[in-house]
């Protein structure tokens, strides 16, 4: 077996990724990873950093994550996720469609939303401001 280092395997990973962090007050509050798909935007990782004291982090970032994949022209926003965390989906409009096994993860929930078209990617009528987030990318 081949040994990389965790440094190897986050550079790997990151390759045609977008990873958006929500910086609040000088804070890296969250991060979301999204993956482009054909039809679709996959929330490939979504975490909130107990560390800083911030309502609402992970609906912020999703938020974020429908009206990016609505500027991409992406018809869903889809994510898999664990047991613990399907009631907070489903409480933001996510579907369960499908179940799926991963080897680290265990029983995965795959879970859908619809994006409502747009033209116009805009941040500061919703809750996120555009200069909390900041892109890395590949």
């Amino acid at each position: 077996m081949d040994k990389y280092s965790l440094k190897d395997y986050y550079l790997w990973k990151l390759q045609g990724d977008k990873v958006f962090l929500l910086d609040i007050d000088g804070e890296i509050a969250g991060i979301v990873d999204l993956v482009e798909e054909d039809e679709y935007i996959l929330v490939d990782m979504l975490a909130k950093n107990k560390i800083v004291n911030a309502e609402k982090v992970g609906s912020r970032l999703l938020e974020f994550s429908e009206e990016y994949a609505r500027i991409k022209g992406k018809k869903f926003v889809v994510v898999e996720a664990l047991d613990t965390a399907k009631g907070f989906y489903e409480k933001l409009g996510f579907k369960e469609i499908s179940k799926k096994y991963d080897k680290e993860w265990g029983i995965l929930t795959v879970m859908v939303k619809e994006v409502v078209p747009t033209t116009q990617l805009n941040l500061s009528e919703g809750n996120i401001n555009k200069n909390e987030l900041l892109a890395i990318q590949k």
